[in-house]
């Protein structure tokens, strides 16, 4: 069987240019293609724009994502560990929740702000997570938040 070649491919050409808005047309026609691997792999781009344009695309793809994205949260990188845990509290993966939690002490502060995002999403999705939050956890996720001026997902937290 003849193997495709990727230098021929337009898109591959586009995802090369020096031209941004070029890149990000071409992580749209990856998603419509359905090439969550190769959108996968742009998730380490130094391009903050390009990272962003593939993570709104692996989010549409939905929960079908999960099982690909849940490696990323170990990579040495904080730009890639960030991305995945925003992606995987968009879709709902509440079965990282024990994990994302973890990044709220990464050195990282945007890491540890998309963190706290995440575990309110996922709080939002199943409010039982709130037990395996821990009063240190807690705390940490509402200053997160009030540095962040999210106070509206305080609410989010609260106990009866």
């Amino acid at each position: 069987m003849p193997t495709k070649d990727k230098s021929r491919d337009p898109v591959e050409q586009m995802l090369k240019s020096k031209n941004i808005l070029e890149r990000m047309d071409a992580v749209e026609i990856l998603q419509r293609r359905g090439d969550k691997e190769k959108i996968l792999e742009l998730i380490y781009s130094e391009s903050w724009h390009l990272r962003q344009k593939a993570q709104e695309a692996l989010i549409s793809f939905g929960e079908s994502i999960i099982e690909m994205v849940r490696p990323l949260l170990n990579e040495k990188f904080w730009y890639v560990r960030s991305a995945a845990i925003n992606i995987l509290g968009e879709v709902g993966d509440t079965e990282s929740f024990s994990k994302i939690k973890t990044f709220l002490k990464e050195k990282n502060e945007t890491v540890r702000n998309n963190a706290a995002l995440a575990l309110i999403k996922l709080l939002k999705k199943d409010d039982k997570l709130k037990e395996q939050l821990d009063k240190d956890e807690r705390i940490l996720t509402e200053n997160i938040l009030k540095n962040l001026k999210e106070f509206e997902l305080l609410e989010v937290l609260r106990t009866e």
